[in-house]
């Protein structure tokens, strides 16, 4: 086996600065290209290709496989980045890298060294997890998995499957049919590269809020994956994917944050040096001020709230329900309060927001997608309220 020196010390911080460089430059072109593309939901495949050719997409291929092995701050920052130029592409990277990132350390050796070498070559990862009968309920899917001699065969409706045509890759997940094994330690995750049968696209995406993510949703109709696929060991996958829930919710916040920045610059450019003729200077004006102070503000809070908790709670500790309580926190108040900056920084702008191709009302779209993202908001609430009160999660009565 070749040994690996991990990247460290000066080489890193080079490369971590050499990274958010072009995160920034592609964040621009995105832009760019978002104002011709938003209106007609063109998928964002270009802009992923970018992103691979850019290394950005291998940036949580860990140390010992010859990676950056990127921290999940690390992959908030540039979440944040990408999304001020496009959020459609930020979400659809966000899947990518919630996947890369919270598996790189659970993996059986086989899964973990194929998954990563082809991370590391150019693949990208998405996983189709939104089951047709069970929602943003992951870990209780409705999509059925059945042994067989070489596998399993896969059947079921997934929706929001987010990047799919620029997939090499999937995380699937499903329910095994074995009888000892009840809900939700039933759920399985497999590593797949995608197929060409046995799954297919039955109704392609087309979205108010994010349209440019290609969340297509998909029928797998015997669709066969080999025992080897299996990511997790039997009936410990829900447990797995309970202690990695930061990584989906630092990272789906990261996305939220970096959209309500780019509304408050927004606002900051189009106000300053701007006249009426009622009024020389609008900068001036209380009202403006203020709602200038206000989505400052809220920016400083949420950009401290993201990173506390994406350097100093990822650690799931020995009890697991407050820890998930925990990553609830920052999911469910940046992904609200970005709403309301991205309302304010609409009104400062002015009647030219709802103009046909504006930024801002791109954004306020894409904004409203937030709190409907696993965990929404009845969820989290439930889990925050009920890890406080010293309230299992799984007691009744249940809001969802």
């Amino acid at each position: 086996m070749t040994t690996v020196t991990p990247v460290e010390g000066t080489e890193r911080a080079l490369r971590w600065a050499a990274l958010l460089d072009r995160a920034r430059l592609l964040a621009r072109r995105f832009e760019e290209r978002s104002e011709k593309a938003y209106a007609s939901g063109e998928f964002v495949g270009e802009n992923i290709r970018e992103l691979i050719d850019a290394g950005i997409t291998a940036i949580n291929v860990p140390a010992d496989l010859g990676g950056f092995e990127a921290t999940l701050e690390e992959n908030t920052r540039l979440l944040r980045i990408i999304a001020g130029g496009c959020g459609s592409t930020a979400f659809t990277l966000a899947i990518h890298a919630v996947l890369t990132g919270s598996m790189r350390s659970d993996l059986s050796v086989a899964v973990r060294e194929r998954m990563f070498g082809a991370v590391r070559d150019g693949a990208f990862v998405v996983g189709p997890f939104t089951d047709e009968g069970s929602g943003g309920n992951w870990v209780r899917p409705s999509t059925t998995a059945r042994r067989v001699p070489d596998g399993f065969v896969l059947d079921g409706l997934k929706h929001f499957a987010t990047g799919y045509d620029a997939a090499t890759h999937l995380v699937v997940t499903a329910g095994l049919d074995d009888a000892h094994l009840e809900p939700p330690f039933n759920l399985a995750a497999f590593f797949v590269e995608k197929p060409e049968e046995g799954i297919e696209v039955v109704a392609p995406w087309s979205g108010f809020a994010l349209p440019m993510t290609g969340s297509h949703s998909l029928k797998l109709a015997g669709l066969r994956v080999d025992a080897d696929d299996s990511v997790f060991p039997d009936g410990l996958t829900p447990l797995f994917v309970m202690a990695r829930q930061q990584w989906g919710h630092y990272c789906f916040a990261a996305v939220f944050l970096g959209l309500a920045e780019r509304a408050y610059e927004l606002a900051v450019e189009r106000t300053r040096g701007r006249a009426t003729t009622a009024v020389s200077d609008l900068a001036r004006l209380p009202g403006i001020q203020f709602a200038v102070a206000r989505m400052r503000s809220s920016i400083a809070t949420m950009d401290a709230l993201l990173t506390e908790y994406a350097t100093r709670h990822v650690d799931p500790g020995e009890d697991l329900p407050a820890f998930v309580a925990d990553t609830c926190v920052p999911k469910y108040h940046i992904t609200n309060e970005a709403e309301h900056v991205v309302a304010t920084a609409f009104e400062v702008i002015g009647g030219s927001g709802i103009r046909d191709g504006s930024r801002i009302g791109q954004i306020w779209r894409d904004v409203k997608a937030g709190p409907l993202l696993p965990f929404t908001n009845d969820m989290a609430r439930e889990f925050i309220g009920k890890a406080t009160l010293g309230i299992s999660p799984v007691e009744t009565p249940r809001w969802v």
